[in-house]
């Protein structure tokens, strides 16, 4: 069944997303469906032609498990679809019989309640068979932690009995006019409940009653339910509700378990009377409150599944981690501190060692001279704007400056070494690059006459590869062969089809004569662009790798190759993924990839909501296209750069899958926190080491989320 679903759900998925595409180049829905349709009938022919049968292509291992993949998402649906449709159904019976409503709430409850009592087997077998090896040795299942009732059965009987009793009962105490008669079957109920979990309790699990504290944990309590209730008008049940819970408290929670043989009758009768009369205590409410209640409860299908499923798989486990970052690998022993200093001390989260060859680095010298260059620059406009010595950040300026502390955090991030060092190189490097990417493609494609769709679509498919099929995908790009053996990865084939090309005879002068022409082409409109006052960064850029490509095809050659000892051209390839420290950036390079198309998009959206009048203005008043960009639209779309930046810095913290499936496991130098947590955890065993590494992780993402919250909520208002 599940397979075919998977089958259905896909064939569907293909024909909705090639419409989808199609209805990009089609404004009449018509001949998109037409169109779409014939595409498919297509793919199917030719499927057909070439021998391949729809049995053979879903039939295949791997076919079958993405089906059966789909098959149980599509099934997933359908359930919280269903258990949605349910419950709005179940909450508009209480406007139309309160006592029915009661009783469908008192079945879940009691099903519920009495369900969690035989899965942590806290309870013996009631009316199912016990297991045969107990019954023939004749041992008593009280007797056992873990035994129940066998088959079916055994699974059955405490939730249906429970959602049977608490059902009939809360409809029957509801039915009932009498107010008096109603809180005497409430605790008559909730006594008979006690009644049948007290001699079925296991006698490992039966506490020993310590009065004292039962009675302060029942006065306390009911305490804090008076004055609960007392702000709804209901006193009463609010004291009642809560001596229950507080007997319950003091007798479950508050005495110890000593083996006890005595049945625990006061201890189960007691607290489920009082909550079962606190509960019939309430009289039948007026149709107002019933509109209110309506209200509520629809608010409350929407939100406590949502919440609760967020409670269940975030905070529980994030206070578990908490707890556990404080005790030693065995979960044991409390240790303080100790695992937080081991962290930040050990050489293999942070290593300073070497830091004096920061400044002895290409590219801090690179970084000195983009600086140098950027203040130059915004010196003599400014003395040419103003007439005397003036600092002007124009755009030219501004982006030398800012490569300049670009390439200054790769000389730092490359000779820092450590896990710490390797996650802030990978936010800098990857917010940075797909940001400006993004915004960069963004502007192109807002600016096209053709094409906008198509482009923003290519750019924007990789969001939909999961990080594992991106780095695999990658992996195979970066793949260095034997270099016998033609390259299959693509970057060490054309690393290596570029040092043959390098040593060459004529195409090799062919490409320096053009690289002459290009270098001296940009220097010429830098010269004129700086008598017009006019920004000069991308020709700037042009002019640098442009000379840089002609100084090493002229001089030292570009490219992978080497030469033996006679003389002879030999091919040399890039170990892309192992070689230290630019491993790191060679896996950043995968996630850029992906997080553009993300960027592009909310860029997108931000630059056409811009309002017009404001470019209008600029280009009225004569600014160039450059300035309008960055005086106008740049400020206008700022919160939205916010908003990407800190949602990349989160994305960009917690990432695994590409160093565990692209970087090898983080063996080379490029591991990362999430890595070393899973390291730390799961292989060496060292479960507080990783739990501490957890909360670390937390707590740096945390004040980068309140940031993105706080202003979202501020651009609401």
């Amino acid at each position: 069944m599940t397979f075919i679903l998977g089958a259905a759900t896909l064939c569907g998925l293909v024909v909705a997303g090639l419409y989808s595409l199609v209805r990009l180049y089609s404004e009449r829905p018509i001949k998109a469906a037409i169109l779409t349709g014939a595409i498919a009938l297509l793919t199917f022919l030719t499927f057909v032609s070439g021998g391949v049968t729809l049995g053979e292509f879903f039939g295949g291992a791997r076919m079958e498990r993405v089906l059966e993949m789909l098959g149980t998402v599509l099934i997933s649906v359908v359930v919280c679809i269903g258990l949605w449709v349910v419950l709005n159904l179940f909450v508009s019976q209480a406007a139309r019989k309160w006592s029915f409503f009661s009783g469908l709430v008192g079945a879940v409850m009691g099903a519920a309640f009495f369900g969690l009592l035989r899965g942590n087997r806290s309870v013996g077998p009631l009316l199912a068979d016990i297991d045969p090896v107990l019954s023939n040795a004749g041992i008593d299942p009280l007797l056992l932690p873990d035994a129940a009732g066998v088959g079916f059965l055994g699974h059955l009987e405490w939730p249906l009995i429970g959602g049977l009793l608490f059902g009939l009962g809360g409809f029957a105490v509801k039915s009932l006019p009498n107010h008096i008669a109603r809180i005497a079957l409430g605790g008559a109920i909730g006594a008979a409940a006690g009644a049948l979990i007290a001699p079925n309790t296991k006698i490992l699990q039966r506490p020993d009653p310590q009065w004292v504290s039962i009675l302060l944990a029942t006065l306390i309590v009911a305490a804090i339910g008076a004055g609960l209730g007392a702000r709804s008008g209901r006193i009463e049940r609010g004291a009642l509700l809560g001596a229950g819970i507080g007997w319950a408290i003091g007798g479950w929670v508050l005495s110890p378990f000593e083996q006890v043989v005595d049945v625990p009758y006061i201890s189960t009768i007691v607290p489920l009377a009082l909550i079962m009369m606190g509960f019939a205590w309430q009289h039948a409410p007026s149709p107002r409150e019933l509109a209110n209640f309506d209200s509520r409860a629809r608010a409350v299908v929407f939100l406590v599944p949502a919440i609760g499923f967020l409670f269940i798989a975030l905070i529980v486990p994030a206070i578990r981690t908490a707890v556990l970052s404080f005790k030693d690998r065995n979960s044991e022993a409390n240790v303080g501190l100790d695992n937080y200093v081991s962290l930040f001390t050990a050489t293999d989260s942070a290593d300073v060692s070497n830091w004096a060859d920061i400044f002895t680095s290409r590219l801090f010298f690179a970084a000195a001279i983009l600086a140098l260059l950027g203040i130059t620059v915004a010196t003599v406009s400014g003395i040419r704007r103003n007439g005397e010595r003036s600092f002007d950040n124009g755009p030219t300026s501004t982006g030398a400056l800012l490569a300049a502390a670009f390439l200054f955090s790769f000389a730092v991030l490359s000779v820092l070494r450590g896990t710490f060092f390797n996650n802030l190189w990978w936010v800098i490097t990857v917010v940075t690059v797909a940001s400006v990417l993004g915004l960069a493609v963004a502007v192109l494609a807002d600016r096209a006459t053709w094409g906008q769709n198509l482009a923003k679509s290519l750019i924007f498919m990789p969001m939909a590869i999961s990080f594992v099929g991106a780095s695999i995908v990658w992996r195979l790009q970066y793949q260095a062969r034997d270099i016998r053996k033609n390259q299959t990865g693509v970057l060490n084939a054309v690393w290596v089809a570029l040092g043959k090309l390098s040593n060459s005879g004529l195409p090799r002068i062919l490409i320096m004569v053009f690289l002459g022409l290009v270098t001296a082409w940009a220097l010429w409109k830098i010269i004129e662009r700086l008598q017009t006052d006019r920004p000069f960064t991308g020709m700037s850029i042009l002019l640098v790798v442009s000379g840089w490509l002609l100084y090493r095809f002229a001089g030292p050659r570009l490219g992978g190759f080497s030469r033996d000892a006679q003389g002879e051209l030999v091919p040399e390839t890039i170990q892309f993924l192992t070689e230290r420290p630019f491993n790191n950036v060679f896996l950043m390079i995968i996630l850029i990839w992906m997080q553009t198309g993300f960027a592009m998009v909310i860029f997108s959206a931000a630059i056409k909501a811009v309002p017009q009048e404001f470019i209008e203005a600029a280009r009225v008043d004569g600014a160039t296209e450059s300035q309008t960009f960055f005086s106008v639209t740049l400020p206008s779309i700022f919160p939205t750069v916010g908003v990407v930046v800190t949602t990349m810095i989160v994305q960009v913290t917690k990432v695994y899958d590409i160093v565990a499936v692209a970087g090898l496991g983080g063996r080379f130098g490029n591991n990362v926190l999430a890595n070393q947590m899973f390291n730390e955890s799961f292989q060496i065993g060292d479960t507080g080491l990783g739990a501490a590494i957890a909360i670390v992780m937390f707590l740096v993402v945390l004040p980068v989320m309140v940031y993105n919250i706080y202003n979202m909520q501020k651009e609401a208002l």
